[in-house]
């Protein structure tokens, strides 16, 4: 099972300079490849930037970001599922990845609003849905055993741990096919996920989008996307 660990080394101090947000306030940092994002309710920010190009391309992040918010979107819910199967068939891990990514800001973003680690947060997602229950442990203990492998990947991409990557890595590659069952129910994750931000009030629509306009790749490849800044 997930446990909650400390999420992400310290990063640098923040420094003037405001953008658009996607329901936080956004600040400029010394290190041109990541933001800031502030809460000025709480007070917490964090530094989030971008995975190297080599490792998971901030394009692809993007995509995934509009294809997973028209998913939200009853009326766009089957052709951006279709997209993103189609994506998922083509580049599985890649796909996989770009959602856990996506994942993890998003639990970085909760954190700042109630406080909550983010690794709690991945720790508490779970797959729901009407299989749950007293009358179904068998099911329960198959879709637990899919939700986990989806919270490894969310752990992996918040913390940069390499034995978590490669733990991650392992889910996606067996049994075969397995990718497509992981991505349906890391949709119902994410949809989980989104309520709880707009619970707390906070608005993730193009929050990657924002951090793509804004920095650039990072030079070194061992950066950390998610770096607490208080």
């Amino acid at each position: 099972m997930v446990r909650s660990t400390p999420w992400f080394p310290a990063g640098p101090e923040v420094y003037r300079g405001r953008m658009p947000s996607a329901g936080l306030a956004w600040q400029t940092l010394s290190d041109p490849g990541a933001l800031a994002l502030v809460d000025a309710e709480s007070g917490r920010a964090a530094a989030l930037g971008r995975p190297h190009p080599t490792d998971l391309p901030m394009v692809q992040i993007v995509d995934l970001e509009r294809l997973t918010g028209g998913w939200l979107s009853p009326a766009s819910r089957h052709q951006s599922e279709r997209h993103l199967h189609e994506q998922a068939d083509a580049d599985p891990e890649h796909t996989m990845r770009g959602l856990c990514w996506l994942m993890a800001m998003w639990a970085v973003a909760v954190h700042l609003r109630t406080g909550w680690q983010p690794t709690a947060i991945v720790g508490s997602l779970r797959i729901s849905g009407i299989w749950r229950g007293i009358d179904a442990p068998e099911s329960e203990r198959v879709w637990e055993a899919v939700a986990e492998r989806i919270r490894v990947g969310v752990l992996a991409a918040l913390t940069g741990d390499t034995a978590t990557v490669i733990r991650f890595q392992e889910c996606l590659r067996s049994p075969p096919g397995i990718t497509s069952i992981l991505l349906d129910y890391a949709l119902r994750m994410i949809s989980d996920l989104h309520v709880l931000m707009l619970d707390h009030d906070i608005d993730p629509r193009e929050m990657a989008g924002t951090l793509a306009l804004y920095t650039v790749d990072p030079q070194d490849p061992s950066t950390a996307c998610f770096r607490p800044l208080t």
